[in-house]
Parts: C-alpha cells; sequence; structure tokens
C-alpha cells in the first residue's frame, strides 16, 4: 500500500466513525451538547495540525484543517445562530483562523485552488472585516497570479485601515 493511501486509511481509521456520526446524524437537531463535542473535536484536530505545520508536514496538516473545518463549521454556526453562545463557539474555534492557516498551508503544497477557496471562507466568515484574512486572499491571488483579486483585496485592507484611522463609530457600527 502506497503512504498516501496508508495516510489516508489511517486518517479514516481515527476520524472516521467521528465523521459518519457528524454526517448522519439529525440535521435539525438542537442538540448543543453534540454541537459543544463537534467543537471540542474540531479544536483538537485544529491543534493537531498546528503541531504538523510546526513539524514541517504540511500535506498532513492541511488534511487535519479539512477535517476540522468539518466538524467546527457546522457546530459553531448551529450554536450560534441556536442562540446558545453569543458567538463564543466561533470566536472559540477560531473558524475564521482555521480557514486563514488552511489556506496558507495550502499555498505552501502549491494548492492554489484549495488555498483560495480557503482564503475565501476566511473573508465570508468573517464578513469582510478581518484584515489578516484580505492580507491571505491577496496573497493567494497574487500566487495564482489573480492581479484584479489582489487589487480588491488590498482596496477593502485600506477601506478598513482608513475607517479604523478615523475612528468614526458610525463607519465600524
Amino acid at each position: 500500500m502506497n503512504r498516501k493511501r496508508w495516510q489516508d486509511h489511517l486518517t479514516m481509521y481515527r476520524f472516521g466513525p467521528l465523521i459518519a456520526t457528524f454526517l448522519f446524524a439529525a440535521p435539525n437537531s438542537n442538540n448543543s451538547e453534540r454541537w459543544i463535542n463537534s467543537l471540542s473535536t474540531a479544536k483538537d484536530i485544529s491543534n493537531e495540525a498546528a503541531d504538523k505545520v510546526k513539524a514541517g508536514r504540511h500535506r498532513e496538516a492541511a488534511q487535519l484543517y479539512e477535517d476540522a473545518m468539518l466538524f467546527g463549521r457546522k457546530a459553531a454556526l448551529n450554536l450560534h445562530e441556536g442562540g446558545d453562545d453569543d458567538g463564543a463557539a466561533l470566536d472559540w474555534l477560531d473558524l475564521i483562523g482555521l480557514y486563514r492557516n488552511s489556506a496558507d498551508v495550502r499555498l505552501l503544497l502549491d494548492d492554489v485552488e484549495g488555498a483560495r477557496r480557503d482564503a475565501w471562507g476566511a473573508c465570508v466568515f468573517s464578513q469582510n472585516e478581518d484584515i489578516p484574512s484580505l492580507e491571505c486572499l491577496a496573497n493567494v491571488c497574487k500566487a495564482g497570479g489573480d492581479d484584479i483579486g489582489q487589487m480588491q483585496a488590498l482596496k477593502r485592507i485600506l477601506e478598513l485601515d482608513e475607517r479604523k484611522d478615523t475612528g468614526s463609530i458610525s463607519d465600524i457600527e
């Protein structure tokens, strides 16, 4: 069995039951405990991915970030939309940072399309209000030769920076 297939089997062995539970559980369940468990799993996987990045094992980290996003995104959004956490789940998981980190790792692997998808996700979840996410998107666009996308991201960064400098409350809200 080649190394890639072995890693895929190992990932499925480790996370297969959790993924099956997550995917096939009742979609409209208001079970906060289930979502909190999914968040905890996502946080653990995210921490493991960060360790893999530090060890230079970028391909494994990219897969782990993807797994963490799978577990965390739905749980954090369900808790947030259900009013159970006032945004605490999104902050605790740092879903936006998770997408940014994944985009950065994918760039290291020359996976520009995957990086673009994840950088875009960070911008969407931040509602284009997070400068590091926009910087990440600009870097991805640059790597992919998308000059227009890069300029749009940089323009938005300047708008946010200008708004922050003016200190206008009406602009910030």
